[in-house]
């Protein structure tokens, strides 16, 4: 956008000085942190400065969290003004504080000029509903209602603090939404100014603000009781010229304390980075500073926030999904709501943009390969995996021009260091994945004894010139062990379905079998299977839509089989029909890795067969044909060697019950176990529990 140049020189000064350590958060301008601490991790919540603004343009709250104090995953918007539907107001998204009680997320908010509301949810990631249809406190003589800040005491008796310029406090029933008791109004702190922050640290409370503007600093008071009074102590950080406001928020976290509050390093940074003079706007960006206590409990002074700014608290693990929103820093990235609360994904992907993730240890295994989810590919792209600086040693490059989950081999990840993703192209990320090389599991068949058994040999679904049982049948439940990027693509986390197999594709009950469910547009499956014959082969595939019409694609070893196949609908998720084809290519002995790729959302798969099909699909499904399966001769008992239930159809592939067999049982076993069960003389298929099926004539 601002030459190449621009772009160089931007980079290096940032590769070779402190300066964005100043700045948190770098994907938006942000101001008013309000960090939480619940478990191991921080939830940072935020105001929000729009690009443009001059003066103040605050629409929405923002989340972004952390487990060591560095790298921050950005959450996008989790309430708006929109959210308050008894206000106006379309402007004024100012100071917010949330916390958390007995399992639900209160978050106080002010509408300026109409007192302060609360929001709730079940999630810190939202979404904050608006319970009271109606302001929480609302003093209509003034307009001081702003800077809530709240907390709950050792008694479980919670209060909360607001007020500018003077210093207000109600207590909060249990229920974190209404209040008991009268407004009090405290005598006025030296050096109060607005944006007060109440919590307890050892035995002392802290009523912690902005001090008397302009410029801004922090200033504290301490008590003994949460309900003051309180003595001024003095500055935490002095006022000064470089920080126009101010608002602090202060944690413990991992055994060490924090202050968070105001700079406009990212907005000076940028300026810069234009050859534009730095001249003062509303475009915030958030501080973070350590922070220590004297043993009387007074706190440290700070001069400003540190160049180098705070010590990581732990090596990142890149063995996990990462959210691609999560960086130290991000060169001119955004980031955008995509699906569920919470999930976001990052857009503005193009030539000079890229991420940093700070501490990445790899081990001395080192990693073997990256994996990217990519969307919206608008043409060729690629990232770039690099060391220790933008510009630093080559590790891997993924390119890609469509969308999916995109993997390639690493070289030289081993160790300790910062990672940044250099993006080219034009695309949106999702997350990312390394796999480690020590852990790395090799692609290979599944079948369902590996449930039980995970070294368990699988025998591989046949490809012949003719279906004849269920060994020509590749169940869509059944896809190679690998992993994802390796064997499957799946988009979401979470197993939506719950069945049959535990990682994150979706498979869901169909009968007394299964399928693969809640799909999405660009996910994929693959499976090894045995060609036995070569040339184009018809198909036939089982399949299930509530959509008026899907579609998917098949490829072997990535090289398409077929056309996109346009699928009708089926009325409902829960009826499946069958889709007749044939490949477009000519398929080679051996063997293969099939490949299905969803091309459009929302269809169910239950299985694939190729080769000519004489008479019903069903009975060669069910293994009820009668047909031989190729065994030696002389060898009739070879097809009981395998132990456990044995179903019995009629001739026209009715199930009439089942036997038990024990392994090696001989075809005389078979029959006495049938005459024992009550099965009159007659001519019966036999199938066992790894599908092999044959016909059993016992009696006349």
């Amino acid at each position: 956008m601002f030459g190449k140049n621009l772009i160089v020189s931007s980079v290096l000064a940032l590769a070779c000085t402190g300066f964005a350590q100043k700045i948190v958060i770098t994907t938006n301008y942000t101001a008013d942190p309000a960090p939480y601490v619940h478990g191991d991790t921080v939830y940072l919540y935020t105001t929000h400065d729009e690009d443009n603004a001059d003066g103040f343009m605050m629409y929405d709250w923002l989340l972004h969290t952390s487990t060591d104090m560095v790298n921050w995953t950005s959450h996008g918007a989790v309430a708006s003004l929109g959210d308050i539907k008894w206000s106006s107001k379309t402007n004024g998204a100012w100071a917010e504080q949330v916390i958390e009680r007995d399992g639900k997320w209160f978050m106080y908010v002010p509408i300026h000029g109409n007192g302060i509301s609360v929001l709730v949810a079940d999630s810190p990631y939202g979404p904050f509903k608006e319970p009271l249809n109606k302001a929480l406190v609302w003093q209509r003589e003034h307009w001081n209602d702003i800077d809530p800040t709240v907390w709950i005491d050792d008694d479980g008796q919670a209060y909360m603090y607001w007020g500018n310029p003077e210093l207000y406090m109600i207590k909060l029933n249990k229920d974190m939404i209404s209040t008991q008791g009268s407004i009090v109004t405290y005598p006025k702190i030296k050096d109060y100014q607005e944006g007060p922050w109440v919590y307890k640290h050892g035995n002392n409370y802290y009523m912690t603000f902005a001090s008397t503007c302009c410029a801004e600093g922090i200033g504290y008071a301490m008590s003994d009781k949460i309900t003051g009074p309180w003595t001024y102590k003095g500055d935490i950080m002095p006022h000064s010229s470089r920080s126009n406001g101010n608002h602090p928020g202060i944690i413990d976290f991992k055994g060490k304390s924090y202050v968070f509050g105001l700079n406009y390093e990212l907005w000076r940074y940028k300026s810069e980075k234009m050859g534009q003079k730095f001249q003062h706007k509303e475009r915030r960006s958030v501080g973070l500073s350590e922070m220590k206590y004297n043993a009387d409990g007074t706190i440290q002074k700070i001069d400003y926030w540190p160049d180098n700014g705070v010590a990581q608290l732990e090596d990142f693990d890149p063995y996990k999904r990462v959210e691609a929103e999560t960086m130290s820093w991000g060169e001119d990235v955004r980031v955008r709501k995509s699906g569920t609360a919470g999930n976001t994904v990052i857009t503005n992907l193009s030539e000079g943009k890229y991420t940093k993730i700070s501490g990445v240890e790899f081990g001395d295994a080192g990693a073997e390969s990256f994996s990217a989810s990519v969307l919206n590919v608008k043409k060729a792209s690629s990232i770039t995996v690099r060391l220790d600086k933008v510009n630093g040693e080559i590790i891997g490059k993924a390119e890609f021009s469509a969308d999916g989950l995109v993997t390639v081999p690493l070289t030289g990840a081993v160790g300790k260091h910062d990672v940044f993703f250099v993006f080219a192209g034009d695309f949106e990320a999702d997350y990312w994945e390394f796999e480690d090389s020590k852990t790395a599991i090799p692609q290979s068949p599944f079948c369902k004894e590996k449930l039980k058994d995970a070294e368990a040999k699988c025998d591989v679904p046949v490809v012949g010139a003719s279906v004849e049982g269920p060994a020509n049948f590749i169940d869509f439940e059944n896809y190679d062990v690998g992993g994802a990027g390796k064997a499957y693509y799946d988009m979401d986390t979470e197993n939506q379905g719950k069945e049959y197999r535990e990682d994150r594709v979706d498979i869901v009950k169909n009968g007394d079998g299964f399928a693969v469910g809640y799909t999405q547009k660009g996910e994929w499956l693959e499976y090894t299977v045995n060609v036995e014959t070569s040339g184009t082969l018809p198909f036939e595939l089982s399949y299930a839509t509530g959509m008026e019409s899907a579609s998917v694609r098949f490829f072997m070893d990535n090289e398409p089989i077929t056309d996109t196949l346009s699928l009708s609908g089926t009325d409902d998720f829960d009826t499946y029909a069958t889709y007749k084809g044939k490949t477009t290519k000519e398929l080679t002995k051996g063997e293969h890795v099939l490949k299905v790729l969803i091309t459009s959302d929302y269809v169910n798969l239950d299985w694939i067969a190729f080769g000519k099909i004489d008479g019903d699909i069903m009975d060669k499904r069910n293994g009820t044909t009668g047909i031989k399966p190729k065994i030696a001769a002389g060898a009739a008992g070879a097809f009981a060697r395998v132990a456990g239930t044995y179903r019995v159809f009629d001739l026209m592939g009715n199930e009439l019950g089942k036997v038990r067999l024990n392994a090696g049982a001989s075809l005389t076993d078979i029959k006495t176990s049938l005459k024992i069960a009550g099965y009159h003389n007659g001519a019966y298929i036999v199938r066992n529990s790894v599908g092999q099926t044959f016909r059993v004539n016992f009696g006349k």
